[in-house]
């Protein structure tokens, strides 16, 4: 059986990678760029577990979370020990990295290289929640590049296999293409100022 694809989840997820690698760059901005890198990774994660439930294949395709997916990752870890004190008597967390990451199937985990991430993906598992108002008390203070690269490197994988499904979305298509430079027109007259 093949799993649902969801195209425009994957590109969404890519530009806020590239959001982040922009405002990584900029003056005392990786707190901004590592939020980003996490919304992210979010979108990338419940891309796996979300199904297309509108304006199938159009530009405008939505899709639906498996809620059913991340409370039972939600259970799991909460049976292991693994969901903080402060979340143990509340339902599932949408938006927990590790609660998402256990909600996807592990053969598609190995697939696209999500299992050999899992320690960032811990790591950094409430950074979107915890970090994104730095004036609150118990707001993470400190900022790291690691889960922008992890996404870059996640979303290389997914594309490849989607195209590998035979996904003919446009930006799966022509991900990762260099524009090409067409040659001078001879029959076109050279610009002047």
């Amino acid at each position: 059986m093949q799993p649902q694809l969801t195209p425009w989840m994957v590109e969404s997820a890519y530009r806020y990678l590239m959001a982040a690698k922009h405002l990584k760059r900029g003056h005392d901005m990786l707190g901004v760029a590592q939020i980003n890198a996490a919304i992210g990774m979010e979108i990338l994660l419940k891309s796996f577990v979300s199904k297309p439930n509108d304006n199938l294949g159009q530009a405008n395709e939505t899709y639906e979370l498996d809620y059913a997916a991340i409370k039972a990752a939600h259970e799991c870890l909460k049976n292991d020990g693994r969901i903080p004190d402060y979340r143990k008597d509340k339902g599932p967390n949408k938006h927990d990295l590790l609660t998402l990451f256990y909600a996807i199937p592990e053969p598609i985990r190995q697939r696209v290289g999500l299992n050999r991430r899992e320690k960032y993906i811990e790591k950094d598992r409430d950074i979107f929640t915890n970090a994104r108002y730095q004036y609150e008390r118990g707001a993470a203070k400190g900022f790291n590049d690691i889960l922008i690269g992890v996404l870059d490197e996640l979303i290389e994988n997914v594309v490849h296999w989607y195209r590998e499904l035979g996904c003919k979305d446009t930006f799966i298509v022509f991900y990762g293409m260099q524009p090409v430079e067409l040659p001078p027109n001879p029959d076109q007259e050279p610009e002047t100022l």
